[in-house]
């Protein structure tokens, strides 16, 4: 990332609204640790389309909602990605004060909050239903496990050095069978002519 790019996203976090500037920040924080845009400048201005125009820019709060969804839809944005929108407009307009109860502009505002809910209440399922959320449940388990066990392993030296002696040798002898190719007696009439007729696997 150039520095015209660092500058370009630093805009939108550095304005005069303190308020704002938390979430659009946060907001960026999360679309960095999760990599769900190629260019995370996407996030940040559909964010800022929707919480400046969704309350004022058309005639209902439903034609309000539709319109944003038009503008995710150009950018072709996967599910994922729309609902990451639509959870962070919410959450914006959710705790954000606006016009004083009673007037038009906050009964519209709470019209486009449901109708918000109601999109990201069908955007889940259709994010649910898409394959990588179906995996076999025993799968996601292995998978879990596996992982899990991995990053166990990975710290097992250091582990076995907070131990006192008897207690890491007791925990080797326990692992030495996975390690080890298993140890088994034979007798000396093993392999020799003869030995099955003499009952020896009787």
């Amino acid at each position: 990332m150039n520095t015209k790019e660092v500058q370009t996203l630093e805009s939108y976090f550095k304005t005069e609204n303190e308020h704002w500037n938390g979430y659009a920040f946060q907001m960026l924080c999360e679309v960095l640790k999760q990599g769900n845009f190629e260019n995370p400048e996407t996030p940040l201005q559909l964010f800022s389309i929707a919480v400046e125009n969704l309350p004022e820019l058309y005639e209902t709060p439903l034609q309000a909602v539709q319109m944003f969804e038009a503008e995710t839809d150009k950018l072709e944005l996967e599910p994922k990605q729309k609902l990451f929108i639509f959870e962070w407009v919410l959450k914006y307009l959710k705790n954000s004060e606006f016009e004083k109860e009673g007037t038009k502009e906050t009964k519209d505002l709470n019209e486009i909050k449901d109708l918000l809910k109601t999109q990201i209440e069908r955007l889940k399922l259709e994010v649910s239903k898409l394959p990588e959320n179906n995996k076999p449940l025993t799968g996601t388990i292995r998978d879990t496990l596996k992982d899990l066990m991995q990053k166990e392993l990975e710290q097992l030296p250091e582990t076995l050095k907070e131990l006192d002696p008897v207690q890491r040798l007791n925990i080797l002898c326990k692992l030495m069978p996975y390690v080890l190719p298993k140890v088994e007696s034979v007798t000396h009439t093993l392999g020799e002519p003869g030995a099955e007729k003499e009952g020896w696997f009787d």
